[in-house]
């Protein structure tokens, strides 16, 4: 190494992928989120809840160098031609970034792209062409397909802890203290166990049972053992790979790999032991609309799990609208992905009728199908720019694209240019809307939502259509889950 601080690059590739989503990730999707190099990259991160965020509070530890980083909201899989373009950007800068003690890397763990089953290993293996021997760290997100490749490829990985995941700079500072402790001479090493157990995300908050006893133990047990740390990957169970699944990794010393193998095997056992726990039975969308419509307190988050726009549905699923139309609700929010009627509101302008609309249902038959809306009053107008001030990557910039707040009898609807997660609640402050005094609201999420509504004073879980069901046994599946016993390898 040279004298000096380390030379230490930043690079991401970072997407979840839902196989069964219909609408594939664009090279467009990387452009709107995240496709950017060099002190651009810097700039859109530092000071940002993000992983990124994170490396780059290691400035004084390290000369960084901002390379590459690509990244979308999740969605279907990357298309071959925009995989490959994003592979060879990363090389491309990766390579003109010069020499390189170090690399500190953002991944998913869970991005497929057509042809490529794991972009995570792929991107490692890029990431090695150029760069050699030098020290890898990369953080993972808790819905991470982890292929045992990668533990071969990059000597350290650290997985977020919570979900909502509200610890990404955290983990991203962690990742850089690790290199910096390799790049000091430290030998480390990433151990992984996996189990095929699927489960569903709404069964995988980290403040709530099983999860949140699943990881005190786990970090019990690896203080125990004197590791230096062990995540939990829940996995993404809407990815069609053989990776799917639960898994356990541990970062320790070389020397203690045997060590972490125990610890990563016996986190694996203990998730399998609590395997009934992760059951869900939750109300249809007509049940669950009566539900909170019976409610004395408020706000009440009806969470349309099954169109989980974090997950990769569209947002433009209609079964809980329907409802709430169908049962006149008096006071409630809902947003619609739905570019052509968003564009049709802002064309007639504030304070305009529309009639004869349809709404939602336009993606795919999985979400439902487009409801008719005989009139509806166009409240207010936005461009959809936003600045989070929510926990999930406070401080950064994100747009709906041009939307359109409709009023339909008692329920408002924010008609919005693209599907954006509902991580956020200045989504709806953008629109006059005060969650807070707002009786039901409609977010089309599974758990991440808290991030944006956890002072919601009650929480419904809807059990209805869409590319992320709770019962994952609605969605074929082509591939066998994988089994890896880490003391078999170590």
């Amino acid at each position: 190494m040279r004298a000096g601080r380390p030379r230490v690059a930043i690079v991401g590739v970072w997407h979840e992928t839902n196989s069964y989503a219909s609408r594939p990730a664009t090279l467009a999707d990387f452009e709107e989120f995240e496709l950017l190099s060099g002190q651009a990259l810097a700039e859109h991160n530092r000071g940002v809840g993000s992983v990124i965020g994170g490396f780059l509070d290691a400035e004084d530890d390290f000369d960084l160098v901002p390379v590459f980083s690509a990244g979308a909201w999740p969605s279907g899989p990357a298309s071959a031609q925009t995989w490959a373009t994003i592979r060879d950007r990363l090389v491309t800068e990766l390579a003109a970034a010069g020499p390189l003690d170090g690399v500190l890397v953002n991944l998913h763990g869970a991005m497929v792209a057509e042809g490529c089953s794991n972009v995570e290993v792929a991107t490692a293996t890029a990431i090695r062409e150029v760069v050699g021997e030098v020290p890898l760290a990369a953080v993972l997100d808790l819905h991470a397909n982890i292929h045992p490749d990668l533990t071969e490829l990059v000597e350290v990985l650290v997985g977020y802890d919570t979900y909502p995941h509200v610890d990404m700079r955290d983990r991203g500072r962690e990742a850089a203290e690790l290199l910096g402790r390799m790049l000091a001479g430290e030998r480390l090493c990433t151990v992984l166990a996996k189990s095929p157990l699927l489960t569903c995300p709404l069964a995988q908050g980290t403040e709530d049972q099983p999860m949140r006893g699943l990881l005190e133990r786990a970090r019990d047990r690896a203080s125990e053992a004197g590791v230096v740390r062990v995540s939990i990957a829940a996995g993404f169970p809407y990815d069609d790979v053989a990776t799917v699944g639960n898994s356990a990794y541990v970062v320790a010393a070389v020397a203690d790999r045997r060590i972490a193998a125990r610890v990563a095997d016996e986190t694996i056992a203990d998730i399998e032991g609590r395997a009934h726990e992760f059951g869900l039975d939750r109300p249809t969308p007509d049940k669950a609309v009566a539900e909170a419509l019976e409610q004395e307190v408020a706000p009440v988050v009806l969470a349309d799990v099954a169109d989980n726009v974090g997950g990769g549905c569209p947002g433009d699923g209609t079964a809980v609208l329907v409802e709430l139309l169908a049962q006149q609700a008096p006071d409630a929010v809902v947003i619609i992905a739905d570019r052509e009627v968003a564009a049709a509101a802002t064309r007639a302008g504030e304070g305009a009728v529309l009639t004869d609309l349809l709404l939602g249902g336009k993606t795919d038959r999985l979400h439902g199908e487009p409801v008719r809306i005989p009139r509806a009053e166009v409240v207010r107008l936005t461009d959809g720019d936003y600045v989070s001030t929510s926990t999930w990557q406070t401080g950064q910039r994100f747009t709906l694209g041009p939307s359109a707040l409709l009023r339909v009898d008692g329920v408002q609807i924010l008609v919005t240019d693209r599907a954006v997660p509902p991580f956020h609640r200045d989504q709806l402050t953008l629109v006059g809307i005060d969650p807070a005094r707002t009786a039901v609201l409609v977010a089309k999420s599974a758990v991440a939502w808290r991030a944006a509504f956890g002072d919601a004073a009650l929480a419904i879980e809807v059990d209805g259509p869409g590319a992320c069901p709770i019962d994952l046994g609605r969605l074929p599946r082509t591939t066998t889950p994988m089994r890896v016993r880490a003391g078999e390898q170590a």
